[in-house]
């Protein structure tokens, strides 16, 4: 399999893959950084930093040398599960369950090895877990375990009057289980906490207008 084609599938999500791969085959193909900057309209560091992130996804090969493992590298198994991001997207599993598949998947070395240590050691993990089992359900036909069970949080609507004192301990009593359900999704993903209060506190000011 050809750098750009092997880099097409360890791309994943990004909006401009067909740039970045188009940009990387003319570096290959002898290009410059400054013709290729002026080529996409891009400044010199960001083309620098579009190659050195491609030649990092691929394991090598555009600017240091591919250096073989004996394990196969992380690109490889991007390139085998080319389906897992858009897998991922369709069952609404986020960006960041396939990033941790694959990193899953390199460290166990197959998927059935992966499958098989996640049924003995099922993990916090629910979001990769479900991938996990959609990639194998695709390649067997069989689901080794549950579906995940999806949200069906309920906001209960306000009891008292809008000018009731204790109006919003009500309404934060009313949020917490809705809240609570997100972080831990959010922490299952692998965001950190300041990460997921940042977010939090954002996604409310953004809602107040």
């Amino acid at each position: 399999m050809r750098i750009v084609d092997r880099l097409r599938s360890c791309w994943g999500f990004s909006p401009n893959v067909d740039r970045n791969v188009t940009l990387v085959d003319g570096f290959l193909n002898g290009k410059t950084v400054a013709e290729l900057a002026q080529e996409h309209r891009l400044s010199k560091t960001r083309t620098r930093q579009i190659i050195e992130k491609a030649d990092r996804l691929v394991g090598g090969g555009i600017l240091t040398r591919a250096e073989p493992s004996e394990a196969p590298p992380r690109s490889d198994f991007m390139a085998a599960y080319r389906y897992v991001w858009s897998l991922a997207e369709t069952h609404r599993l986020g960006s960041v369950a396939p990033h941790h598949f694959f990193k899953e998947l390199q460290r166990a070395g197959s998927l059935e090895q992966l499958v098989d240590r996640i049924k003995r050691y099922p993990k916090r993990a629910p979001l990769t877990s479900e991938l996990i089992r959609l990639v194998w359900l695709k390649e067997t036909g069989e689901s080794p375990w549950s579906a995940m069970k999806r949200s069906k949080i309920t906001i209960v609507e306000p009891g008292c009057a809008a000018d009731h004192p204790d109006r919003g301990l009500h309404c934060q009593r009313a949020l917490e289980p809705a809240v609570q359900e997100l972080v831990e999704s959010a922490a299952a993903a692998g965001w950190t906490n300041d990460e997921i209060a940042g977010a939090l506190l954002e996604v409310a000011r953004a809602h107040q207008g």
